[in-house]
């Protein structure tokens, strides 16, 4: 039995993640398919639209066979973060054989040598980058344009730029660095760029999905989700009176910063080079969340990073603990819903996994070590600012229940 790898947030699940999921399934190591999703907090600092446990079941209901939770403390971090956290998940799983991920792209050679050499990082690149950060960019603008100069290829730029190249970049730069036995494998992307807010095409992105589901209603956006996305959508909202979306949290973060001294502020990661004081003088500029979050975006400060930025002071998550977590990574992993088919791989998950599996969270919780007991905890929190912004009960991670589909 071959098992294939998704990272993903599925944030919702639409008819481009549905493309995804056959091609992974059509891959040679397509027996299977196994998703590392993220939790109710997402890689660009944003609440899902629908929580962890109803995002599984969409997963399998749409052709996953398992889906494991990413922890928020990872799945709300840098790409690279996100990526080499998602990748160690997979691989201390011990049954993934390849990771498959869309790209803009689609060249998988090139995506390889450029990730050997942010791993190698030679001195002449590191020139490079130094000399190019010394302008004023984001370092991801630095990155690309480092990278560029160092190939002597415009069309490098390009290619470090797409959002998808970049994760794609960061798996493969977390499989080297970890000698993680997966292969990585990209297809291509074919939904519309993710920072298009307007339904355009047959595959339209998530964003601007979500964009017009939020602006105009869940019908709209009836003709690009799968039947069983859409059936999960609609049964969740009629028992809610708003979609989840990140002006929930506004009274939230405002009372965060406005509580916090800029000294406080700076212990959070991200908040450097005294960005601490334009979060202060910005807090009485805008009366939304998102005004807030455009007037302390620059150059450098992207508004994706300063949106993470505030999910970590709700978490409370320091900067020496941030960094630690996300060097080590998953310590384990919790299975939120299975296919029937996937149950086939519980035996063997049992022999080969080196981290322990769960998927009832207060019994791991009771037996758990400290270390795990860190991320635990950091996941209840999350998920009890999510429950509250959505109008959902706290407590939420002691009663999901683990579904088999």
């Amino acid at each position: 039995m071959r098992t294939v790898g998704i990272v993903c947030e599925y944030n919702p699940f639409h008819n481009g993640h549905l493309n995804h999921m056959q091609r992974a399934a059509a891959h040679p190591d397509g027996d299977y398919v196994v998703c590392v999703m993220s939790s109710d907090f997402l890689q660009r600092g944003e609440p899902a639209i629908l929580p962890k446990n109803l995002r599984a079941e969409s997963a399998v209901l749409n052709g996953a066979d398992l889906v494991f939770e990413l922890p928020s403390v990872f799945s709300c971090s840098s790409a690279e973060f996100y990526a080499s956290s998602a990748l160690l998940m997979m691989g201390r799983l011990g049954i993934v054989d390849s990771v498959v991920f869309g790209s803009e792209n689609n060249d998988i050679a090139l995506l390889k040598k450029i990730a050997k050499l942010l791993v190698a990082e030679p001195e002449d690149y590191k020139i490079l980058l130094k000399k190019h950060l010394a302008v004023g960019v984001s370092f991801a603008k630095a990155r690309s344009n480092a990278l560029s100069e160092y190939f002597s290829n415009d069309k490098i730029s390009g290619i470090v730029s797409g959002s998808n190249n970049i994760l794609g970049i960061e798996y493969i730069k977390a499989i080297i660095r970890n000698g993680l036995p997966i292969n990585p494998v990209s297809v291509p992307r074919i939904a519309e760029e993710y920072k298009n807010e307007a339904i355009a095409g047959s595959f339209p992105s998530a964003t601007a999905i979500r964009h017009s589901i939020l602006t105009f209603g869940l019908n709209t956006a009836a003709d690009y989700l799968p039947s069983p996305t859409f059936d999960l959508l609609k049964n969740f909202y009629a028992d809610n009176t708003g979609f989840i979306n990140m002006e929930n949290l506004k009274d939230a973060v405002f009372y965060r910063i406005a509580s916090l001294s800029p000294a406080e502020l700076a212990e959070y990661p991200g908040v450097i080079e005294g960005f601490e004081n334009r979060l202060k003088s910005t807090l009485a500029t805008t009366d939304t969340l998102s005004g807030f979050i455009d007037a302390c975006a620059t150059k450098r400060y992207p508004k994706t990073r300063i949106a993470r930025m505030l999910i970590h002071l709700l978490l409370g998550l320091k900067k020496p603990e941030a960094y630690s977590l996300w060097e080590k990574g998953p310590m384990y992993a919790r299975l939120l819903s299975a296919s029937k088919k996937g149950m086939n791989l519980i035996p063997i998950l049992e022999r080969n996994a080196s981290i322990p599996v769960f998927t009832s969270f207060k019994p791991f919780y009771n037996i758990a070590r400290p270390s795990w007991k860190t991320i635990l905890d950091y996941e209840i929190k999350a998920s009890d600012i999510y429950s509250t912004a959505a109008g959902l009960p706290t407590g939420r991670d002691y009663t999901i229940s683990f579904n088999v589909l």
